[in-house]
């Protein structure tokens, strides 16, 4: 397939469990896993078609799979600490998006740039406007540029759920409204929800002492998982569409 071809199959935005295990790594079975948890939600068709994602479920796919496989954290949770972070779910699955990247107008250089990352044969390698998502001392759950990372809840002590922070996540995250149906494009319209017991979020308001104690294990973890979520997607957008030899 071309480029050309490619890109216009991409814009479509309609991938088979086939693609979304060759571009994310998540096996067929761990997509229906996630559909049932209600992380994932499949392109609305007939029950006797061929199941069916868009774009975004599919992004959302890439970076649940290191969570899970490589941290050892549950689907649902990893599914939720992706959710939670509209930095991740909103400009960066915007920003690494090979249609929009293609067409884009304005910002030539940086999007070139990202053109350039997302066809050539050159191995991707981290850039330091890559942004990131971690786990600190197997509880605080933060996200950001490496430089500087912002805390967004923590895990429960079983280590099977999120607590989002006020203040550090959409509103409509903790308390949907019902009120942004007509943002077609937005990680909150229900299309792009996530559904069922996943999408109930508990919060709270970070104390000061709790603010202090993360700044401390920032700067001094005891342990520290991350994944570089810039990265991922260009590598599962590669693996998509086949370019620059990408293989998993």
């Amino acid at each position: 397939m071309d480029i050309e071809s490619a890109i216009t199959w991409y814009r479509d935005s309609q991938f088979d469990a086939a693609d979304m295990q060759r571009a994310t790594g998540l096996s067929e079975r761990s997509q229906r896993e996630l559909l049932k948890l209600g992380i994932l939600q499949a392109v609305p068709q007939l029950r006797t078609a061929t199941r069916l994602f868009d774009a975004r479920m599919l992004k959302r796919a890439a970076l649940i799979y290191p969570l899970n496989k490589h941290g050892g954290f549950s689907l649902q949770l990893s599914g939720k600490m992706i959710y939670a972070n509209s930095i991740i779910e909103s400009l960066l699955f915007s920003t690494i998006d090979p249609w929009l990247v293609y067409n884009r107008t304005g910002a030539k250089q940086r999007a070139e740039q990202e053109w350039h990352w997302l066809t050539s044969n050159e191995s991707l390698t981290t850039k330091p406007s890559d942004y990131y998502v971690a786990v600190i001392n197997g509880h605080y759950v933060v996200a950001g540029w490496i430089d500087n990372l912002v805390a967004y809840g923590h895990l429960t002590d079983d280590k099977t759920d999120i607590v989002v922070y006020r203040g550090a996540v959409w509103d409509e995250l903790i308390q949907p409204s019902g009120d942004i149906s007509e943002w077609s494009d937005s990680e909150l319209h229900p299309r792009s929800a996530l559904t069922g017991n996943s999408r109930n979020f508990k919060s709270r308001n970070a104390t000061e002492a709790e603010r202090e104690a993360f700044r401390q294990a920032l700067d001094s973890p005891i342990s520290k998982f991350s994944v570089n979520a810039s990265l991922t997607l260009r590598m599962a957008m590669r693996r998509l569409l086949r370019f620059g030899g990408a293989a998993l």
